[in-house]
C-alpha cells in the first residue's frame, strides 16, 4: 500500500514538473516574443504552442495590448508628421508679411528712394503689421479654443438678430468687392441657446471666408427647421470640388494652394470647434458649383 502511494505521489509530481516547465517555457516564450515585437516593426502577435486556459487569457490580453499599441502608434505618427505641416504653415504664413516688411524697410532706408514713395512704403509696412497681428490674434483664438480656455456662457438669443448685425458690419466689404448679397432673414424671432459671442464669431469668420475665396452669387439665410435653427451660406465657388469642401474645416487648411490670401488656414476650424462647443453641426458640401455651408442649432 505504501509503494502504491509512493507511486501515485511520484506520478502527481511528475506531472506538476511537467506543468511547471511548460508554464515557464510559454512564459520565456511570450516575453521573448513581447521583445521581439517591441524591437521591430512586424505584425507577429503571440501564438502558443500549447493551450493552457491561463497562459491562453494571457496571450489575448497581452494581443489586445499589442494592437492598442500599433494604433496608438499610428495616430501618434500621423500627429507628427500633421504638427510639422502645420510649424511649416505657421512658419510660411508669418514669414510672408515679415519678408514683405523687411524689404519695404530697406527701400525706406536708401537715399535712392524718392519722398513721395517713402510715403507708399510706410503705407505698405502699416497694412503688413496689421495683416501679422491679425494673423497672430487668430492663431492666438485658435488655441484658447482648442485647449478649452475659451469659456462659453450660453443663453437665448435671437440668432436672426445675430446675423443681420453681423451682416451689416461688413456692408462696405461687400460694396470694395461689387458683391450685394441675398439676405432672407425672417422678421419673427429665431430663438437658441448660444454664446452670443461665439455666435458672431462664427458668422463672421464665414463671411470671411467668402470674402477671402468667394467668387460671386452669395445668399445667406436663416431659418426654422422642425426643431432646429439653420443658417445657410451660399456661394459660386467653380474652383472647389466636394472633396475640397470636405477638407475646409480641417486646421490651417486653404483651397489656394500657394498661400497667397493672407490668411491662416484657421477660420473655418474655428468656426467648427465653437459650433460643437455649442452643441451645434457645421458641414460644407458642392452643389452645381456653389459652395454651401449649413450651421445648425437645435431650437
Amino acid at each position: 500500500m505504501l509503494w502504491l502511494i509512493i507511486i501515485v505521489l511520484i506520478l502527481v509530481i511528475g506531472i506538476l514538473c511537467a506543468y511547471i516547465f511548460l508554464y515557464k517555457r510559454q512564459i520565456r516564450s511570450i516575453a521573448k516574443r513581447l521583445q521581439f515585437i517591441r524591437d521591430n516593426d512586424t505584425n507577429m502577435k503571440i501564438n502558443l504552442q500549447v493551450k493552457m486556459k491561463e497562459i491562453n487569457e494571457l496571450a489575448i490580453q497581452l494581443n489586445h495590448i499589442i494592437d492598442y499599441y500599433k494604433i496608438e502608434k499610428i495616430a501618434i505618427s500621423k500627429a507628427q508628421h500633421e504638427f510639422k505641416e502645420e510649424i511649416t504653415n505657421i512658419s510660411h504664413d508669418l514669414r510672408t508679411p515679415l519678408t514683405s516688411i523687411a524689404g519695404y524697410v530697406q527701400m525706406l532706408e536708401s537715399e535712392k528712394t524718392p519722398k513721395e514713395k517713402k510715403s507708399e512704403y510706410y503705407n505698405i509696412i502699416r497694412r503688413r503689421i496689421e495683416t501679422l497681428v491679425k494673423m497672430l490674434d487668430e492663431f492666438f483664438e485658435f488655441t484658447r479654443i482648442e485647449s478649452d480656455e475659451y469659456p462659453l456662457q450660453l443663453e437665448k438669443i435671437n440668432a436672426g438678430n445675430v446675423l443681420a448685425d453681423v451682416i451689416s458690419l461688413f456692408y462696405y466689404d461687400f460694396i470694395l468687392k461689387g458683391e450685394e448679397p441675398n439676405i432672407q432673414i425672417p422678421s419673427t424671432p429665431i430663438y437658441i441657446h448660444a454664446d452670443k459671442d461665439a455666435l458672431t464669431r462664427i458668422f463672421q469668420n464665414l463671411i470671411k471666408n467668402y470674402l477671402n475665396h468667394g467668387a460671386g452669387n452669395i445668399s445667406i439665410s436663416i431659418k426654422e427647421e422642425e426643431n432646429h435653427v439653420c443658417t445657410i451660406f451660399k456661394n459660386y465657388a467653380p474652383n472647389i470640388d466636394s472633396k475640397e469642401a470636405e477638407s475646409l474645416f480641417k486646421r490651417f487648411y486653404t483651397a489656394d494652394k500657394s498661400r497667397t490670401k493672407k490668411t491662416t488656414g484657421l477660420g473655418l476650424s474655428i468656426v467648427k470647434n465653437l459650433v460643437a462647443k455649442m452643441n451645434g453641426k457645421v458641414e460644407a458640401y458642392v452643389e452645381d458649383s456653389f459652395l454651401i455651408i449649413n450651421v445648425t442649432f437645435n431650437l
